[in-house]
């Protein structure tokens, strides 16, 4: 059994070593293999997955690496006396590998997955192993607060898994049509979990008369303000005042301008690519998978990564940024200072994009209430439990400079809905 579970161990280690670039791939490549794919044409589609994935990566990275010092001296200088600091997404995983349960739960999911699949709850194949890997989120808050319970982790972890993907499967008609990727969901936890109250708030928006009719999709900004309605335009105006808000000075200013100007541009240049190579694969796999079981639809469930680089979602998460460290000083109770999750915020409303049909205006307000109702709050309340994940794996180091904090969370990440609430659930129960 020791034997087994170190083979296990290695293989686990070995799989999460690999970037999303590499694995989704090699997994892409296999799967139409084995469902009869041609080598070559398998071939030069996953390696065009994985330049996509590399060119999204990078440029994704850009974005956050510039924007995270921003943050960091827009929060210095709010002065904030908070006690519980954002470390995003990063450490909070980290510590998540690093304690042994997580080993148990990977070849579950899969496990699941195809249970799912075979009894026709889903329609989704979930390839992507970070899609898997968010949903230990509820399991792990159960983990450290249930004593160490297995089967109550193992149940918040499997309801976690279900409702993802059943939301995916809901979504997929909408965004396969509007990001034009068909054959494709995204069983991704933390950016579904905000599609439920983005869609109620957009049913609430279309109600108010003027709000309604306007039309602020980029295409329909460009046609009325011309070069200043162009999402390059906005990135740069908006990422200049960031910098000038920090403090910066003007060459910083102008620096980050243009550098939002760049990823407002490049990314969905890089998602082209990545759609270029994922098209032919996913039909193939779909087809195939189709044949084997007569008339149902399959979707690839793959990382939401892919979508945020659409113009209206890059625009409205630059500008959700000093929203988000706004509402942290002037919302009541609130005790987390918003820091390494802000450049993510992206991952929260990309889903909701195809809801609003792109419009930028209402996905800044959508945004801006799910912060303020959703995030800050639950990121408050779920601070111990990740400060307790990250102190078990031997992680728990705060950033210098917050010399206040007592307790991390992850702004975004960790304070997602559906893995509050079934953690919430399952604690009934112990």
């Amino acid at each position: 059994m020791d034997a087994f579970l170190e083979i296990l161990k290695q293989i686990s280690s070995f799989l999460l070593s690999l970037e999303s670039a590499v694995l989704i791939p090699i997994f892409l490549f296999i799967l139409a293999l084995i469902l009869g794919a041609k080598a070559g044409r398998a071939l030069r589609s996953a390696l065009t997955v994985g330049v996509g994935f590399i060119g999204i990566g990078a440029i994704t990275d850009l974005f956050f690496t510039v924007l995270a010092p921003v943050a960091e001296q827009l929060v210095s200088r709010t002065n904030m006396s908070l006690n519980i600091i954002d470390v995003g997404w990063g450490p909070f995983m980290g510590a998540i590998w690093a304690l042994p349960i997580a080993l148990l739960f990977l070849p579950i999911f899969l496990v699941i997955n195809i249970i799912l699949i075979l009894i026709k709850f889903t329609d989704t194949l979930d390839i992507d192993l970070w899609n898997y890997a968010l949903c230990f989120y509820a399991g792990m808050f159960v983990y450290v607060t249930s004593g160490h319970n297995i089967w109550f982790s193992l149940l918040a972890f499997a309801l976690s898994q279900i409702l993802t993907l059943k939301l995916a499967d809901w979504l997929a008609p909408q965004t396969q049509e509007y990001f034009g990727l068909e054959g494709v969901s995204f069983p991704h936890v933390v950016s579904v979990a905000f599609v439920p109250i983005g869609w109620a708030l957009n049913k609430l928006l279309d109600l108010i008369p003027g709000l309604n009719k306007l039309q602020a999709d980029p295409e329909s900004l460009r046609k009325k303000f011309g070069v200043f309605g162009e999402p390059m335009f906005i990135g740069f105006v908006v990422g200049f005042l960031i910098a000038i808000f920090a403090g910066t000075g003007i060459a910083d200013a102008l620096a980050l301008g243009i550098t939002m100007a760049a990823v407002m541009v490049l990314l969905p240049r890089m998602v082209s690519v990545l759609v270029e190579g994922l098209t032919p694969l996913s039909e193939v796999i779909r087809t195939r998978l189709q044949k084997l079981m007569p008339g149902r639809t399959i979707y690839i469930g793959l990382d939401t990564a892919i979508t945020i680089g659409h113009e209206s979602t890059i625009a409205a998460s630059i500008v959700l940024i000093p929203i988000a460290l706004l509402l942290a000083v002037i919302l009541p109770y609130n005790r987390v200072i918003p820091f390494a999750d802000l450049a993510s915020i992206a991952f929260a409303i990309c889903l909701i994009t195809p809801i609003v049909k792109g419009n930028v205006v209402k996905l800044i307000i959508i945004g801006t209430v799910i912060i303020a109702l959703v995030m800050l709050p639950v990121s408050g309340w779920i601070a111990p439990e990740i400060t307790q994940i990250v102190k078990e794996a031997n992680m728990f180091t705060l950033p210098e400079g917050f010399g206040s904090a007592t307790m991390v969370t992850a702004f975004l990440d960790g304070s997602n809905p559906i893995s509050f609430l079934i953690y919430k659930l399952v604690s009934l129960f112990y």
